[in-house]
């Protein structure tokens, strides 16, 4: 395989007559990801072209710990789009524009020149409701319609690279680390390994706030290499742990300062249930696979959150006193029982606020 870069991905363009030899061209790699090579190559305004980004696997990804990953994971992305495009309004995800799979890659269309990731507006603290709202129905609206769908029979049906991109360096690597709650975990992957066929649906795996850019028409859904059919409560507890994260990160900077990211929290909570109360589960809560995904989402929350302090992908940045508040959060809640919804929200809000009366002398 030719490891493509900013320097030759212009000649592999040529050379496989992707683009003619007279169209100028320039390349540069976009950043944020850990398993792949992400280059984005605009053409001369003469050429008439917009802009396509090209997407290459790596064997290696790039964290502190040794983590490798087959390069044909690149395929079940390759795979999601596809369904996701016939599922979601245009243009909320990239358009597959072509693919090689000596070169396991594919080229897709651009997001907006003027998008920006969801995770960069939270970090300088802009929170919109709204986002989360929609995005809560958006990820309702995949679960919903994309079970029965012949891809989840394909590729999508392979939960191998589910395992190595998740499971083990995530799930099993904290239980490891931590034994005291290593059946709670365990129990965790149990109850997905064993999820009725009829009951899975497309499960995105890596359904986070770097994934999503925002623009001013909307939003795009990137990043589905961990995408395959399995238990949708994974998404909802790796999706909120992002945003408990976050509510801590600003919380112990500034007192008081989490509650937005808490809200919004809620905000996509609700959103997704309301979605499939509205268009799914017409009894509701009572009706069981709708009860289960409530209460396990709350307890892949709880092993997320643990996962991004102490497994092999831990979250850039909380320092060290907000890593420990978050490992004591979530050791707790495994240990304890994590299901109810809100339990980890009021454990998380009710430490940050002993926080703030101990930080201000029980004021």
């Amino acid at each position: 395989m030719r490891e493509l870069t900013e320097a030759n991905a212009a000649l592999y363009l040529r050379e496989s007559g992707r683009v003619p030899d007279g169209v100028g061209l320039s390349v540069r790699e976009l950043a944020g990801g850990v398993s792949n090579v992400v280059l984005r190559v605009d053409f001369d305004p003469a050429a008439g072209s917009p802009p396509i980004v090209i997407k290459q696997c790596r064997e290696r990804l790039r964290v502190a710990m040794e983590w490798l990953a087959p390069l044909d994971r690149i395929w079940a992305e390759r795979s999601a789009l596809g369904l996701l495009a016939t599922i979601l309004p245009d243009g909320m995800v990239p358009a597959v524009l072509f693919e090689d799979r000596d070169e396991y890659l594919f080229a897709m269309s651009c997001a907006p020149d003027d998008s920006a990731t969801w995770k960069s507006h939270l970090m300088a603290g802009r929170i919109d409701p709204e986002i989360a709202r929609g995005l809560g129905e958006t990820l309702a609206q995949i679960h919903i319609l994309a079970p029965g769908r012949p891809a989840l029979r394909g590729e999508l049906a392979d939960r191998s690279l589910f395992e190595k991109l998740r499971v083990d360096p995530y799930y099993r690597t904290i239980a490891r680390r931590h034994p005291e709650v290593a059946p709670a975990i365990e129990s965790l992957i149990a109850a997905m390994d064993d999820l009725p066929e009829e009951e899975r649906t497309l499960v995105l795996g890596d359904y986070s706030p770097k994934n999503i850019l925002v623009h001013a028409r909307g939003v795009v859904l990137l990043d589905f290499e961990c995408a395959h059919a399995g238990d949708a409560s994974f998404d909802l507890g790796f999706f909120m742990s992002h945003l408990l994260l976050k509510a801590v990160r600003a919380d112990l900077a500034h007192p008081g300062a989490g509650g937005p990211y808490l809200r919004l929290a809620d905000d996509f909570w609700f959103a997704y249930f309301g979605r499939l109360d509205r268009d799914w589960w017409p009894n509701g809560p009572s009706s069981p696979p709708y009860g289960r995904r409530y209460e396990m989402g709350q307890a892949h929350l709880a092993a997320c959150l643990l996962a991004r302090i102490d497994g092999k992908s831990p979250v850039e940045y909380l320092d060290e006193e907000a890593r420990g508040f978050v490992r004591d959060v979530a050791i707790e809640a495994l240990r304890q029982d994590p299901r109810p919804f809100g339990g980890i929200r009021r454990l998380l809000k009710s430490r940050l606020e002993a926080r703030r009366g101990t930080t201000h002398g029980g004021g």
